[in-house]
């Protein structure tokens, strides 16, 4: 539908929140919206690696929400991490301090809580194709060098080795070591992934599930302090590089945890009618787009034909 427009589309990184990016690409599709490069962070490299390979959205679901579900998921140990979701019970607030401070004592002597080799295990039987030159449609995942704090991009190789450096949250999956790099979630730099994009593409739509900042709350712990002081950088980092895209859509999520796997079906919903909502502005944004190229040649077509005619 849109042959003379290449349209980009970068997957920003929120863990579960990454489920949006699927009912995003549902309703895209269904309007004849095929990207024509991808570009993912942490979950969005999952998601947008699996649509790369398959190049249909149905697929994408069927066999993501298997993977949520499943045994291998389950062994990631994500029942271990707090979830910001609001429940004032005195079983919830006793089990959420056991979490607390089983975190607090492995994070004193450990750089993670699982191997990355975990992860890549889970993920494995995501991707139809599992080298970047064999997938159905273009793809940049990124990844962050800690040890230097540059953005690492992956474009070729191993689809599955690059998505699972693009996905280790700090502090919950294991880094990995290549030569003098210490590598982990692109979302460090990254949270859309919208740069990687600019000079690739014609047109760049970008899918926001990056959490959004509360003013009603104030905080009341050295954690509450330090979370809100990262999600403040997080805040306007993401602003500039949502700046650099032609359209975005940003899903609701009502802010959950990245560890909320268990709404995977509502972040589905929620991304489907985020795009849905959007998607008229969209269409009319790249008909014009479209216009101005077909003017833009026509005009320099003539251009050149007068030239000669006037030789």
């Amino acid at each position: 539908m849109y042959k003379n427009l290449k349209i980009g589309l970068a997957l920003g990184g929120g863990g579960a929140r990454g489920a949006c990016h699927i009912g995003v690409l549902k309703s895209l599709e269904r309007r004849g919206i095929i990207p024509d490069i991808i570009s993912g962070t942490s979950a969005g490299s999952m998601i947008g690696a699996m649509y790369a390979s398959h190049a249909n959205a149905d697929t994408v679901e069927e066999k993501y929400t298997a993977h949520v579900n499943g045994e291998d998921f389950k062994d990631l140990g994500f029942r271990y991490i707090p979830n910001n979701q609001k429940d004032d019970s005195v079983f919830s607030q006793v089990f959420k301090q056991i979490k607390n401070q089983y975190i607090l004592m492995v994070s004193s002597t450990r750089k993670s809580l699982i191997k990355n080799e975990r992860l890549a295990k889970a993920a494995n039987n995501l991707f139809a194709h599992r080298q970047f030159n064999d997938l159905k449609i273009p793809l940049i995942v990124t990844a962050t060098d800690l040890i230097s704090g540059a953005p690492i991009l992956y474009k070729s190789g191993s689809v599955v080795d690059a998505v699972v450096k693009s996905s280790s949250i700090p502090g919950f999956v294991e880094p990995t070591y290549i030569d003098n790099r210490m590598l982990l979630d692109g979302g460090i730099v990254f949270p859309t992934p919208v740069p990687p994009l600019v000079g690739e593409c014609d047109f760049i739509i970008a899918v926001n599930i990056s959490k959004g900042f509360s003013t009603n709350n104030s905080p009341g712990n050295i954690f509450e302090i330090t979370d809100r002081s990262r999600d403040i950088s997080t805040l306007h980092l993401n602003s500039y590089l949502l700046k650099q895209s032609d359209f975005v859509i940003s899903p609701k999520h009502e802010d959950l945890h990245w560890s909320a796997f268990d709404k995977t079906k509502e972040f589905i919903e929620n991304g489907y009618n985020a795009s849905e909502s959007e998607i008229e502005k969209l269409l009319i944004q790249l008909d014009s787009m479209i216009e101005e190229t077909i003017k833009t040649s026509k005009e320099t077509f003539w251009s050149k034909l007068k030239k000669r005619l006037s030789c």
